[in-house]
C-alpha cells in the first residue's frame, strides 16, 4: 500500500483525496435518511435499530451506521442519547448550574447535601422534611419533588 502511494506521488500526483470512481452510489446514508432517523429517535428514544431499518427500508447495518457513526447516539438504559450535547442542552445545563450556584450562595453547604444526581436522561431533586419539621407543618404532604 505504501509502495503504491509512493509510486503514485512519484508519477506526479499532488492530491491526497480519492479520485472519483465508478461504483454504486450511496442510497441508504443520504441526508434525508439521516434526518428521518434523527426525527424517529427524538420521537421515541426506545426505538430499536431493526425498527428504524424496517421503517426506512434499509439494512440493519446502514441503520446502525447512521445512528452510531453519523448521529453519534448511544444506548443508555434502553434509550438513545446523544454523545455530544446540543446547544439547547448546553444552555439548559448552564441555567441549572447558575441556579445551583445561586442556591449554594444562599443556603451554604447544606444545599450540597440535598443534591441527587442521575444519568443524562433525567435530573431531579427531592426535598424531604425531617420528622420533627413534618409534625409542625400544617399539610400532610411530607415529600415534595421538583423536576428540572
Amino acid at each position: 500500500m505504501v509502495r503504491r502511494w509512493c509510486r503514485t506521488f512519484s508519477d506526479g500526483r499532488q492530491q491526497v483525496e480519492d479520485i472519483p470512481r465508478a461504483g454504486r452510489t450511496r442510497t441508504a446514508t443520504t441526508d434525508a435518511n439521516v434526518g428521518k432517523v434523527d426525527d424517529m429517535i427524538r420521537a421515541n428514544r426506545r426505538i430499536t435499530i431493526d425498527e428504524v431499518a424496517e421503517e426506512l427500508g434499509i439494512s440493519h447495518e446502514r441503520a446502525q451506521n447512521i445512528i452510531h457513526d453519523i448521529l453519534r447516539y448511544r444506548k443508555v438504559s434502553a434509550r438513545w442519547v446523544p454523545r455530544q450535547l446540543t446547544s439547547t442542552h448546553q444552555e439548559q445545563r448552564m441555567v441549572v448550574s447558575l441556579e445551583h450556584l445561586v442556591r449554594y450562595h444562599e443556603d451554604g453547604s447544606d444545599f450540597l447535601f440535598r443534591i441527587v444526581t442521575g444519568d443524562e436522561t433525567s435530573v431531579s431533586a427531592a426535598f424531604i422534611e425531617t420528622s420533627r419539621s413534618s409534625v409542625t407543618s400544617s399539610g400532610g404532604n411530607w415529600m415534595k419533588t421538583k423536576l428540572y
